[in-house]
């Protein structure tokens, strides 16, 4: 027993650490943790106990139609279980889930993943001042371990961790100071040293939304204002961010004028006009796992389209659309509902936490696919598993209660 709980907290350092690192790291971590629930099962009564909850359940049932849509896909066999393969993750919830049952394992992780985070904060901030890149860093682009969504998006989930344990007074002292000083140094890098708009974006809006969940009536007010300074302040003094403007208006400028070279927006407006297309054609159950590719490059050509290849949309909805139609789309959102729902009764900060990473993983999936990325859909499951297995409201308060007849 003593050997299976330090190679799972061993587990649970490398998962945590990995997310915001290793993409190599993270693939192994997920059999470490996989391995972890075997070993600490007491029985497979308990895996059953977490396949009944509603994240599981929603995420296999997913699953589970994605590889049925074998039977009526236009992709290869090869493509579409090489497209089943990349959803490893979401197959594998009830024994993270359970795994994170355990608070040790889960403060662990979570404690690694905000290490590895500030970690690849404080580089890239070194990287950018001293003007020199490291390892995958570039002029310009200041992201040390990730490319710059993945980058900012981790940043931005911690700040948010950080910003509402911070409203709700969780640390005091120096412990306080350390918090705000980190939040205040992921602001800066997100904003002013590392571009991609997706992150910074969504960062904004989380924080928004915290001020939201904190107090509905102060909370719009400051939040409003918030929003409203950042809108008015970080184009004037941030080069990052008027960088990204200038980009998206060229970009707009030259897909109007027929061009989508080196042009991101202008690339997406056409992957989404054809994906709409195909959803158009199989409305129901769509054409099938890993079919994408083939169909997109059919549909394409007969449309005489700007973009005659893509294996994706760069929008998991339509992605998800197109190769599961409408019911595809509908699991998608129940599954961030079912996260949201499993997780109504947890404390403050964490159910805080829990809402913006699911709204920032969903609104960040209309201009990317995250939940099919080997990187941020791997994270995002790990990371709801975590917070799903937070600290509760009423288990607080029961404790209290019992803590109070006691004494």
């Amino acid at each position: 027993m003593k050997y299976s709980y330090w190679f799972s907290l061993f587990s649970a350092v490398i998962a945590g650490l990995a997310i915001p690192m290793s993409t190599a790291a993270q693939n192994i971590s997920g059999g470490l943790l996989l391995l972890s629930a075997i070993l600490m099962l007491g029985s497979w009564r308990d895996l059953k106990e977490e396949c009944q909850k509603p994240f599981a359940i929603v995420a296999l049932s997913l699953g589970i139609l994605f590889v049925v849509s074998i039977l009526w896909t236009s992709a290869s066999s090869e493509g579409g279980w090489g497209f089943i393969l990349k959803l490893r993750a979401y197959f594998l919830i009830p024994f993270f889930l359970y795994v994170f049952s355990k608070p040790k394992l889960r403060n662990a992780f979570l404690i690694a993943f905000s290490a590895g985070v500030l970690l690849s904060v404080i580089l890239s901030c070194i990287s950018a001042w001293l003007d020199q890149p490291i390892l995958r860093a570039r002029q310009g682009d200041w992201a040390v371990f990730r490319d710059h969504i993945s980058h900012n998006l981790f940043a931005g989930f911690l700040g948010v961790g950080i910003f509402s344990a911070l409203l709700v007074k969780q640390w005091t002292g120096y412990k306080n100071i350390l918090a705000i000083i980190s939040l205040l140094l992921i602001c800066y890098n997100v904003f002013f040293v590392v571009p991609g708009r997706t992150g910074q974006i969504i960062f904004l809006m989380m924080l928004g939304m915290v001020f939201v969940f904190w107090n509905w009536r102060k909370g719009l007010l400051l939040g409003s204002v918030f929003l409203l300074s950042a809108m008015i302040i970080l184009p004037k003094y941030s080069s990052v961010i008027q960088g990204g403007i200038a980009r998206v208006q060229s970009d707009l400028a030259a897909y109007s004028q027929g061009s989508t070279e080196a042009n991101s927006v202008g690339i997406r407006l056409e992957f989404y006009k054809n994906s709409f297309a195909l959803i158009q054609e199989k409305p129901l159950l769509g054409h099938g796992v890993g079919s994408y590719e083939n169909e997109y490059q059919r549909i394409a050509k007969a449309n005489q389209s700007l973009i005659l290849e893509s294996g994706n949309p760069h929008n998991n909805y339509l992605w998800f659309g197109v190769e599961l139609g409408v019911l595809g789309i509908i699991l998608l959102l129940a599954l961030m509902g079912a996260a949201a729902w499993q997780g109504r009764h947890l404390e403050k900060m964490w159910k805080w936490s829990l809402y913006a990473l699911l709204a920032g993983m969903g609104i960040s999936s209309l201009a990317n696919s995250l939940f099919v990325d080997n990187v941020s859909g791997f994270a995002f499951v790990l990371l709801c598993c975590a917070l799903l297995n937070a600290p509760k409201e009423l288990m607080t308060a029961s404790n209290r209660t019992s803590s109070d007849a006691a004494q």
